[in-house]
């Protein structure tokens, strides 16, 4: 196992299949519609860059299969204040290199804490991919949250992020 330490320069960048996200802390639209049940769906749109990536290499060497990339975030609003931090794991669920991660993510807001989980199959050519993760809960003001990120990952820098947050 070989353990490489990668400079930070976008979330994404050390295998393009890491997310690059962003959080704007902002109240809910007024149009956010109620969801089932007497929950309510909150909206919230961000950008992230990352500030430490480390990425394992795991036997044998001519298969990425079971690669981890590993790192953390600085999440700020669009006006480029910072509102928390973000933590991942990233898994190469393909032997070929850059096509398919099984990704895990803690999102550090003021308010709690939000988790999410979900594959993403990387493009050669394009936006390095567009999926949408599942919510699998949260702290705090996200304790009991479900619902789904979407993440737009333009390049190996840039994302854009919508949370649709159902409490």
């Amino acid at each position: 196992m070989r353990n490489r330490t990668l400079p930070a320069f976008g979330v994404a960048a050390a295998t393009a299949g890491a997310l690059t996200l962003g959080l704007s802390l902002a109240p809910a639209s007024a149009d956010a519609a109620p969801a089932s049940r007497g929950h309510r769906t909150i909206t919230i749109e961000a950008v992230e860059k990352g500030t430490a990536i480390n990425m394992v290499d795991v036997a044998p060497a001519d298969s990425a299969l079971g690669d981890q990339l590993i790192g953390t975030g600085d999440l700020t609003g669009r006006d480029g204040r910072k509102l928390g931090t973000s933590s991942f794991v990233g898994v190469s669920t393909d032997a070929k290199p850059r096509t398919a991660e099984l990704l895990t993510f803690v999102y550090e807001l003021p308010d709690g804490k939000i988790t999410t989980a979900g594959t993403a199959k990387l493009s050669p050519s394009g936006p390095v991919f567009d999926e949408r993760f599942a919510i699998t809960g949260g702290t705090g003001k996200y304790q009991n949250a479900s619902g789904e990120v979407r993440v737009l990952q333009e390049t190996v820098e840039q994302a854009k992020v919508t949370f649709e947050i159902q409490r």
